[in-house]
């Protein structure tokens, strides 16, 4: 991600933290100024401030059993990472194929990868988008391949479905796909992870059907 814009974030959520902190139990507004400045709040403070995370994750719906950390965990120990993977895309309606794609580009699969931006695990969260979604240990799988899955939706729904734009700014942010209006940031970084993570997804279905 653009250092300028994840690190922003993190250092805005940092001193809101009752607020990322409360992401899985109140929606989560957002306001972007014009000079890039993001702020993040449980309510909507001015007509600046929109939705930006609903409450709707399965832990809130009615007879819906309550994620917790432990849960999840319990759900890749007992499964294979491939099978956990399966299962989460498609409670979460996310092509598994796309999201073991990014796994590997992003990380290889590490548990423990962490980068210089300081994004961790399998799916690469930063620490503010990590606490967005309720995730309380970057370095637990479980939580972090739900949580990435979880943001990859958003995303995607946020673009229409389109995989390319959602992936840009899964890597560069969102706020770098609108300053670029709509379109994949001229970023060199971010221009090679977006084909990457593509190809890795063609790769996968080529052997799929042989």
């Amino acid at each position: 991600m653009k250092t300028q814009t994840t690190m922003m974030r993190f250092l805005l959520c940092t001193a809101a933290a009752t607020i990322c902190g409360e992401a899985t139990s109140a929606d989560i507004y957002r306001s972007e100024e014009p000079d890039g400045t993001v702020r993040f709040a449980s309510e909507k403070l001015d007509a600046s401030y929109q939705l930006y995370l609903r409450d709707d994750s399965p832990s809130r719906s009615p007879g819906a059993p309550k994620r917790n950390a432990s849960s999840l965990s319990k759900g890749l120990k007992k499964d294979s990472p491939a099978a956990f993977i399966e299962e989460l895309s498609s409670r979460y309606g996310v092509d598994p194929v796309l999201v073991k794609a990014i796994i590997d580009v992003e990380s290889n699969g590490s548990s423990t990868a962490v980068s210089t931006k300081g994004a961790s695990g399998p799916m690469q969260l930063m620490p503010a988008t990590a606490a967005m979604y309720g995730v309380t240990n970057l370095a637990d799988p479980a939580q972090n391949i739900d949580a990435g899955i979880r943001h990859l939706k958003r995303l995607l729904a946020l673009y229409g479905g389109n995989v390319a734009l959602a992936l840009a700014a899964y890597n560069a942010g969102e706020g770098a796909v609108a300053r670029h209006a709509a379109r994949i940031p001229p970023y060199r970084e971010t221009m090679l992870y977006v084909p990457a993570v593509l190809a890795r997804m063609q790769a996968t279905r080529n052997q799929s059907t042989r």
